[in-house]
């Protein structure tokens, strides 16, 4: 017996059929419907595999066209194997080692350097700037008034000292060198005047000298004929003649009166006229020598005193026209004798030649032919940079920790040249501390022959503290950081470098004190470790991603390149299905 159920029936109101009673059947239609549903999920299926098949044929077609194509042994990167204990390096995860092959080394420039004990001395570090040498650098103004007649410099144009910049004509420029000319006419004259009562008072002493030997006027005339001796020949010689004369007449007397011929009165009288011609001899005589040293003295003074004249034209000139502006015989020149060489077309005496009175550069033109300027107008800007000033500030309260003096070496490191760090020797130290900054100024000479270095640069200058000591070093390129930590790379072995953490000290110089992590003696990598770094870095990297670790160096480029367009290749997302039903 069977008892049939419907949705609605409960089993209380389930009852059994009887004997020979027929369940109902699914009409003929509904048959027809279950096979369309049938239909349809097939269909569904077969477009779902299609699908598939579209998405694999892109597929195919990327990897073999947009990639390129990749054959069996291209899939396999040419690789060195690692060593033995590289390789349990890696697998243990370890992230302090970097593998490099000796060909890759060279090719990255490693070196290596000994951890040593060296002196080692501390320092502070304080900012600073580049600036011009004061003592080559000219801010060319115009030292008259007057009109610009020639410009013969442009902007950046290279001067040697004594080269013309411009010509400028000032009639103040001309009167003063009329009144050089005229001072110096002025002592032309009394230098003839001084040089002509010395030549006679020489000669008139000579004279006398000569006299006071009673020679014959004949020999004395003879000997002196040639010879200057001004009004003083006629008052020497003409007394000397009648003292002879009256001693001649004075011989006879004496003759005649010893044989009764002449009377005493007449003796008497010529004994008295050769004491008086004896005794205008002897006045002519004194009063010429006396006149002529008074005339030569007189002469001597007027001569310096012109000379002084000439002195203080030719000052004033300087103080009108400057004392930097070259040679000075041709400041003072006049007219045609002015040098040939000058670039004036029409040499005048109003005409002043500015020169430049150092090797350099002229860095700024601030006129133009024809301008009118006036004095105390800036015309030119010459600098020599083959030396540059640096400009340094210590504060008061690291003043007394810093030991510096004149002469001494400090490090000077410019963040924006291309050489950043040159040595400098200190020029000065401020006497008092300024008091808008509360420091200290420092000046050191840089010597800048190749002009790398401008000034206005921001710089940092390095100044020794403390004592000098030996400690553990290693040089500072040798320091790597990462996270606020100090490590260098050790090497061991040939061609692998384990990462070692220290704890630096002080710096000075070209290296760096290591208080911990190092043993004296061991070697680590002094150029190249930057390599090393990214390359540690980026081991990293890959490992915290979940990819696989390759080796360290990849020997072959163009196996290289084929991996990283497999990777590409992996990392491209999949193509979507097509929706299900």
């Amino acid at each position: 017996m069977v008892t049939i159920l419907s949705p609605k029936t409960t089993a209380a109101e389930a009852r059994p059929l009887p004997p020979g009673s027929q369940v109902n059947r699914p009409k003929p239609h509904s048959l027809t419907a279950m096979s369309e549903v049938g239909d349809s999920k097939l269909a569904r299926r077969l477009a779902g595999a299609s699908f598939l098949i579209i998405g694999a044929a892109a597929w195919w077609w990327l990897a073999t066209h947009h990639f390129g194509t990749l054959d069996h042994a291209d899939l396999i990167p040419a690789v060195p194997i690692p060593s033995a204990a590289s390789e349990a390096a890696l697998t243990s995860g370890t992230r302090d080692v970097v593998a490099l092959l000796a060909t890759s080394q060279a090719a990255a420039e490693i070196g290596l350097a000994t951890v040593e004990m060296r002196p080692l001395r501390d320092h502070i570090t304080v900012p600073g700037r580049l600036d011009y040498d004061a003592r080559c650098r000219l801010d060319y103004a115009s030292p008259v008034d007057g009109i610009v007649s020639k410009v013969f410099v442009d902007v950046r144009q290279k001067v040697a000292k004594g080269d013309s910049l411009a010509e400028v004509s000032s009639p103040e420029v001309g009167s003063a060198r009329d009144d050089v000319r005229k001072r110096e006419d002025t002592r032309e004259i009394e230098k003839k005047a001084a040089a002509w009562t010395l030549t006679i008072a020489e000669n008139v002493n000579e004279l006398l000298a000569m006299l006071s030997s009673h020679p014959p006027l004949e020999k004395v005339e003879q000997q002196f004929e040639s010879r200057i001796l001004g009004a003083y020949r006629e008052k020497i010689l003409s007394g000397y003649s009648r003292l002879l004369y009256v001693e001649k007449v004075n011989a006879s007397t004496q003759q005649l009166s010893e044989g009764g011929v002449l009377s005493g009165r007449i003796v008497e009288e010529r004994i008295s006229n050769l004491e008086v011609a004896k005794a205008n001899f002897i006045a002519a005589c004194e009063e010429a020598k006396f006149l002529t040293q008074q005339e030569r003295d007189r002469a001597q003074a007027a001569l310096e005193q012109a000379d002084r004249l000439v002195r203080i034209a030719q000052e004033n000139l300087r103080m009108l026209v400057g004392s930097r502006l070259g040679d000075e015989a041709e400041v003072i020149a006049v007219g045609a004798e002015l040098p040939p060489d000058s670039p004036s077309d029409v040499y005048a005496i109003s005409s002043l030649i500015l020169r430049t009175p150092f090797d350099g550069l002229v860095e700024d033109v601030f006129v133009v032919r024809g301008e009118r300027v006036q004095a105390g107008d800036k015309l030119f800007v010459v600098a020599d940079t083959a030396t540059l000033w640096v400009r340094a500030q210590i504060h008061e309260r690291q003043w007394t920790d810093v030991e510096v003096s004149e002469g001494q070496s400090v490090r000077v490191t410019v963040p924006g040249a291309g050489v950043h760090q040159s040595m400098a020797r200190i020029n000065h130290v401020g006497a008092v501390v300024e008091a808008d900054s509360r420091s200290v100024s420092l000046v050191a000479e840089l010597d800048n022959d190749d002009a790398h270095y401008k000034p206005g640069m921001f710089v940092w200058v390095d100044l020794p503290q403390g004592e000098i000591r030996e400690a553990l070093s290693v040089p500072t390129s040798a320091v790597m950081r990462h996270e606020s930590k100090a490590f260098v790379f050790v090497a061991e072995g040939e061609d692998r470098f384990r990462r070692h953490n220290i704890r630096a000290g002080i710096s000075s110089g070209d290296y760096v004190e290591v208080q911990s992590g190092l043993k004296e003696g061991q070697k680590v990598v002094s150029e190249g470790a930057f390599i090393l770094k990214s390359e540690l870095l980026l081991e990293g990297n890959q490992d915290e991603s979940g990819s696989p670790r390759s080796a360290p160096v990849q020997a072959d480029s163009k196996a290289q390149s084929k991996v990283q367009s497999i990777d590409q290749l992996q990392s491209l997302p999949p193509h979507p299905l097509p929706p299900n039903g």
